[in-house]
This record gives C-alpha cells, sequence and structure tokens, in this order.
C-alpha cells in the first residue's frame, strides 16, 4: 500500500486534494499544480471557487494569480465546492482549515472537526491525509484520529496521517513555502515518510521527520516565542516612554549583542496566528494542571497596547489644548501587517471601537483592506486625512514610510499631531512642518 502512493507521490501521478482555499491553501494547491501535479482545491464559499476556476483568486498574494491562472488553462488545478467528492477523488488530501479561538480564548475546533467529518465520508484505503491548521497540542489523537477512524477505516492500517504546520505569513506565503523548512509529524513512520516525500515537491527547506505530538507543540512554540519576544519589546517601549530613551535605539544596540535579538515594538499583535497559538498552548497547559504565567502576560501586554496607543492619542491632542470627543482622527492602516489586506485581529480593529466609544470621528484609510471597523473608510489618503486633527500609523504600510509630510500638514486641521504606531516617519520631518510627533518607545 504504501509502495503504491510513494510510486504516484515520486512520479506525480497522484492526484493531491486541498480541503480550504484560504491563505495557505490556495498557494499549496497551486504551488503542487505548477510542479505537476492535479490538484482538486475544495471550499465552502462559492466566490472563492469560482475565482479559481476563472483563474481571478481573491486573495491579494504576488504571483498567486499567475499560478492560480496556469494551473487552470493547464488543466491542472480545480476548484470544487463538492467537498467529500474531492476526498474521494484524491490520493493525498491536505486540510487547511481555520481554527480560531472563541470569546473567552478556548480553541474552536468546530471547522476542523467538520472537515474531518467530510474527509472520513470520502476516505478510502491507502490515502493520505496532511493537516496543516494550526492545533492544540493533542487534538490529533484526541479528535483527527478519532473523526477520520469514523469512516471505519483504521489510521495507520488502512490509511496515513500527517501532521505539518505551515510556515508563511501574507505576501510571502509562496516564497515561504517553497523555502522554509518543516517538521513533519507522523501518527507512525510510514505516515511521516511519505508526507516528507511529498513536501519534497514544494520546498527547498529541511524537512525534520517527528512525531505527531511533538510537531503540534513545535507549530505552538514558534509563535508564542514571538508573542513574548514583542511583549519584552513593548515593554521596553514602555519603560523607555517614562525614561525619556528612544526604545528603538536601544534595542537596535542591545541586538548588536550576539546572543541578543529583540523585536520592534508596535500598536499590538494581529494576524491569524501570533494572537491565537499562546492561547492554544495556555488551553493545554491548564488540561494539565500547569501554569504558564509568562505566556499569559505576554498575550496580556500586546493586547493591551492597542488601549495604550489610544492614551497616546489623548496625550497627543492634549498637548495642542484639544480633546478626544469631536475630534476627527484619522488611522492608517486597517490591516494587521504592512503591503497586505489582511485584517484579521488587527490591532486597529480595538484603537477603532476605543475611539468611536470616546465619541472620536473616526476616518480610516488602508491601500489594501476591503474592510474596516467602524466610522468612515476610505483607500484615498487624501480623503481620510483631510480635516484631520490626529493621524495615527498603525500599520507599516511602505505608501507610511514616504508620506509627504508638508501634504499631510496641508491636509490636517492646524494644529495637528501624528502618533506614529510603528515608527515608519522621522519625527524631525514631522516637527518641521509644525506638527507635533509622538511614537511608540520614544
Amino acid at each position: 500500500m504504501k509502495r503504491e502512493l510513494l510510486d504516484k507521490i515520486l512520479s506525480k501521478r497522484c492526484v493531491v486534494g486541498v480541503l480550504g482555499l484560504g491563505y495557505v491553501g490556495l498557494p499549496i494547491a497551486a504551488l503542487f499544480a505548477s510542479r505537476g501535479f492535479r490538484v482538486l482545491g475544495g471550499d465552502v464559499r462559492r466566490e472563492v471557487v469560482e475565482g479559481v476556476n476563472k483563474g481571478q483568486p481573491i486573495i491579494e498574494e504576488k504571483g498567486l494569480g499567475l499560478l492560480v491562472r496556469q494551473g487552470v488553462e493547464a488543466g491542472r488545478l480545480r476548484a470544487t465546492m463538492d467537498l467529500e467528492g474531492l476526498v474521494r477523488e484524491s490520493d493525498v488530501v491536505f486540510i487547511v482549515v481555520q481554527t480560531p479561538i472563541d470569546e473567552v480564548k478556548r480553541p474552536d475546533l468546530r471547522v476542523l472537526e467538520a472537515a474531518c467529518r467530510t474527509v472520513a465520508q470520502g476516505l478510502g484505503k491507502g490515502k493520505l491525509v496532511v493537516l496543516e491548521s494550526t492545533i492544540p497540542p493533542g487534538t490529533v489523537e484526541g479528535l483527527v484520529v478519532p473523526t477520520l477512524e469514523s469512516s471505519g477505516l483504521k489510521a495507520g492500517a488502512d490509511f496515513y496521517l500527517a501532521y505539518s504546520p505551515e510556515r508563511a505569513i501574507p505576501t510571502r506565503t509562496l516564497e515561504e513555502i517553497q523555502e522554509n523548512g518543516r517538521v513533519v509529524g507522523g501518527i507512525d513512520e510510514e505516515s511521516a515518510a511519505l508526507a516528507v516525500e511529498l513536501y519534497g515537491h514544494l520546498t527547498s527547506g529541511e524537512l525534520v521527520a517527528a512525531d505527531v505530538r511533538t510537531a503540534e507543540v513545535v507549530k505552538v512554540i514558534e509563535n508564542t516565542y514571538r508573542d513574548v519576544n514583542i511583549a519584552l519589546a513593548n515593554e521596553i517601549a514602555l519603560f523607555c516612554e517614562r525614561l525619556g530613551v528612544d526604545a528603538l535605539e536601544a534595542i537596535r544596540l542591545a541586538n548588536m549583542h550576539p546572543r541578543v535579538d529583540i523585536l520592534l515594538p508596535g500598536p499590538g499583535v494581529g494576524g491569524h496566528c501570533i494572537p491565537k497559538d499562546p492561547y492554544f498552548l495556555l488551553y493545554k497547559a491548564q488540561e494539565l494542571g500547569l501554569e504558564l504565567s509568562l505566556v499569559k502576560a505576554a498575550r496580556a501586554r500586546n493586547e493591551a497596547m492597542p488601549e495604550h496607543v489610544f492614551r497616546m492619542v489623548e496625550e497627543a491632542l492634549g498637548s495642542v489644548e484639544k480633546e478626544v470627543r469631536n475630534s476627527k482622527v484619522s488611522i492608517l492602516g486597517v490591516a494587521y501587517k504592512g503591503d497586505t489586506d489582511d485584517v484579521r485581529a488587527t490591532p486597529s480593529e480595538g484603537l477603532i471601537k476605543r475611539l468611536m466609544a470616546a465619541q472620536c470621528q473616526v476616518f480610516s484609510h488602508d491601500p489594501y483592506a476591503k474592510r474596516d471597523f467602524g466610522g468612515k473608510f476610505s483607500n484615498r489618503l487624501e480623503e481620510a486625512v483631510a480635516g484631520a486633527d490626529c493621524v495615527v500609523i498603525m500599520t507599516d504600510h511602505e505608501q507610511y514610510r514616504c508620506l509627504d509630510m508638508a501634504q499631510i500638514a496641508g491636509l490636517m486641521k492646524k494644529p495637528g499631531v501624528i502618533v506614529d504606531g510603528r515608527r515608519v516617519l522621522d519625527p524631525n520631518a514631522v516637527k518641521k512642518q509644525g506638527m507635533g510627533y509622538f511614537g511608540i518607545g520614544l
């Protein structure tokens, strides 16, 4: 059974099914198609499926549109809403679905469970199932295996199962999938070995086989490390603000030490992974009767940063004898990350809602995002900034690094103030135009 599937993988004769055509799933599908595999992509969203089949994906990712169009035109890539049929037709099935947290920060695995039930309905002997969704440790053994085995087939005996969480970020997903190494966890050695051979067609990075539980832990501690590092940077920034020291310069000099690598402070942490994955670790630790106080404190610090930016807005407006109430505040950047349209868990949401609760006139801008979180919104910078009492930079879009400060000053209501949550502006250039400058960590 293994030899037959291995031969198909090596010769690219296996059909690859990808369940979930989001920020990671669609790039995986398009890349496999570009490598010569026949790929079926499945999603419950009609607009996503229709967009792929037209060669016009709705996801903004450099190079993705071309890859999808080439795959569709070559007959190697097709999308469908018939998910059970996709599983039946595929030799390998990737599960790449959302695994969010709920209102009380607990893992919400309902979509994953539903996807596994769908796979179980179409599962056949000799197939390989690969899970990419980020999950709390223990989920493969506790949820995925029993759900798939409801098919009547036995994991490891009748079908193969592996877990290899993605290491990718929006705007560079294609690049990172092809270059990053991976930890490939299998429920047994054969499952891991087959998945390693399959990923060898995608990435030039190192592929390391491991057991499933180790792979689960690796994923959540990778993003927890980044969250803790950012929290440290944010606490350094708060300390330096009180002390009158430039935190960015202090961090730059500290990072000259060969064993120090502190990240940069900012207005909060966004995206699908970092704000969520530490809670997966905390959830499992609680089940085990263990308190991870450092991880918990880091989450609290980073979640509090939008409120700190709000206080900076209050201070900035107060410096020119204005109040938040009835002032116009322009938010530059709705996406959580520069040069992407991804607004998942963006810190801008918390700030915008906080300002609106304080009866502020909020007008947000983003060159990429297609949605906002209240107040007025525009993709035109001039429209968003016109008449503003305060401009707050929340996202490090390249466009904001190159702002014409004379133009901004001319558009704003005088006296104007700038709150730089990303430290992308030159304070002297801002002050030269007669505006006040307030930056995180300064």
